[in-house]
């Protein structure tokens, strides 16, 4: 077989996994892969000060930068261009160490005006130790665009887990050693080495550094990738300018606060619409023409996301001073109301999180770029006015809103820009789902907070209260038809 052809082998064995089985792949080893983060988050929180996880938040805002600079929509571009060969692989891998080392460069350079910007100067030397996850994050774009074009999914799931464990035992026994920040630090390095480590020895004979023209395989896919690296770039500034602010007015308490109480709202927007995001384009890239079809795949996943949102944000909302001290203890109890405010947005955030990969898959990364430059004017203009007020949560309040009105700017670049189709189509769902999510959650609301029926108990209160809530949640939602429809939607799965 030639080289060309064992990467059509390959393509073609795995091509068969239906969408279905992917997801369940995905779903479980995100569900493992949460649950692993926050045994680890829960005992490094003991372990760690809120100033230490706010530095090291801090210097977050800027590897993330360099991610997105590491892959410039690379990744995105070899899962779209099935053409690609073994020497397209090569020539890219190659460009990408070229690239690696521009960056790692850079980034330990970077050290000296982020430790000006934050007023810190711990960040000089933890710049240059993070430049090594920078070299391998920058490295692993061409290998981890590979899997997923080939939908190795079983292979990324138990990558996942792996190397979250490993890193996050070696972040435990240095924090149980004195490290603080830079047991955190450690924590990501490790695990950017094991997954190149893993992908490149998965892919290895994909690839080939023979005949290597690396320009043809950069132009390749260079105007597709350019569009999505803008959004990237700009989603960046949308996701981090938040953190920017509080680190630079506000100190390393408040940025490690406001960190931890984002972060929480983050994992059920990684386990769900984040595994769908991750998937789509593999499959969904072949209907790039047919724009009715994708638009119904994603007014059946806006709607499937809207009610998993209400649910989780009502559980947030109820619960949040309990979750915040199960899994971080006493010494985060200031970030509570931080995390009851955000919560607020998790819907909203839900059915926004599959855009990119809805309009990857029309082959519309022009549009993901607009909406991505809407999306972030509506952050800054927001987090310009809540950071006037000197208040972090008042300034939490105004991420919220931001996050609430992004949502018009997917609806009109997705279902009217993409598929011509009306904007209030897109947001009806949304909005009946809000308000069956209020009546839902009003009775246990009131009985805790009004009627204050609590037994003091953090972990009894927790479990009582979201067996209450989830009981109301399914009746409401079973009254209206949703619950009939999805055993409906399964049946027919089946």
């Amino acid at each position: 077989m030639n080289r060309t052809g064992i990467v059509k082998s390959e393509y073609m064995k795995h091509n068969n996994i239906s969408f279905f089985k992917a997801a369940v792949i995905q779903f479980s080893s995100r569900y493992m892969n949460v649950l692993i983060q926050l045994i680890l988050t829960a005992v490094l929180a003991r372990l760690l000060s809120p100033e230490e996880y706010g530095v090291m938040a801090g210097l977050t805002v800027f590897t993330s930068l360099f991610a997105i600079l590491a892959d410039m929509g690379f990744g995105a571009g070899i899962i779209q261009y099935k053409q690609l060969d073994r020497y397209d692989f090569g020539g890219l891998l190659i460009f990408s160490f070229i690239l690696a080392a521009v960056l790692t460069i850079c980034f330990i350079f970077m050290g000296f005006p982020i430790s000006w910007f934050y007023q810190e100067t711990e960040y000089i030397p933890l710049c240059a130790l993070s430049s090594v996850s920078v070299f391998f994050n920058t490295v692993n774009m061409v290998p981890n665009g590979i899997l997923l074009r080939d939908k190795r999914f079983d292979v990324i799931g138990v990558r996942l887990i792996a190397t979250t464990v490993f890193g996050g035992v070696i972040a435990v026994v240095m924090a149980l050693n004195g490290f603080g920040t830079y047991s955190l630090v450690w924590n990501v390095n490790i695990t950017a080495i094991s997954i190149f480590l893993w992908n490149i020895i998965t892919v290895r004979q994909q690839i080939s550094i023979q005949k290597l023209d690396i320009l043809k395989s950069v132009r390749l896919i260079a105007r597709y990738s350019a569009y999505q690296a803008g959004f990237s770039i700009i989603n960046y500034f949308s996701r981090n300018t938040d953190h920017l602010i509080i680190g630079r007015f506000f100190g390393s308490i408040p940025l490690g606060l406001y960190d931890k109480a984002y972060k929480l709202t983050t994992y059920p927007i990684q386990f769900i619409p984040g595994v769908l995001g991750s998937i789509l384009q593999p499959y969904l890239s072949a209907y790039q023409d047919d724009k009715e079809r994708l638009h119904n795949y994603q007014m059946l996943m806006v709607r499937a996301l809207a009610i998993a949102g209400a649910y989780i944000a009502g559980i947030f909302g109820l619960c949040g001073h309990e979750i915040v001290l199960i899994f971080y203890g006493d010494q985060w109890s200031a970030c509570v109301p931080l995390f009851v405010i955000l919560s607020l947005s998790i819907i909203f955030q839900m059915v926004m999180n599959v855009t990119g990969g809805i309009l990857q898959s029309a082959g519309r990364t022009d549009l993901l770029f607009r909406q991505g430059l809407a999306a972030t004017t509506v952050m800054l203009v927001l987090l310009s006015l809540g950071s006037i007020t000197g208040n972090v949560v008042i300034l939490t309040v105004f991420v919220t809103c931001a996050f609430i009105l992004q949502t018009f700017t997917v609806a009109y670049y997705t279902t009217y820009k993409a598929f011509g189709h009306t904007i209030c189509e897109f947001l009806k769902p949304v909005a009946i789902v809000i308000v069956l999510g209020i009546v839902a959650i009003s009775l246990p609301y009131i009985t805790k907070f009004i009627l204050y029926w609590q037994t003091g108990n953090v972990i009894i209160d927790f479990i009582i209260y979201i067996f209450f809530y989830s009981l109301s949640f399914l009746a409401v939602f079973y009254l209206h038809g949703d619950i009939k429809q999805f055993i409906s939607l399964l049946k027919k799965k089946k």
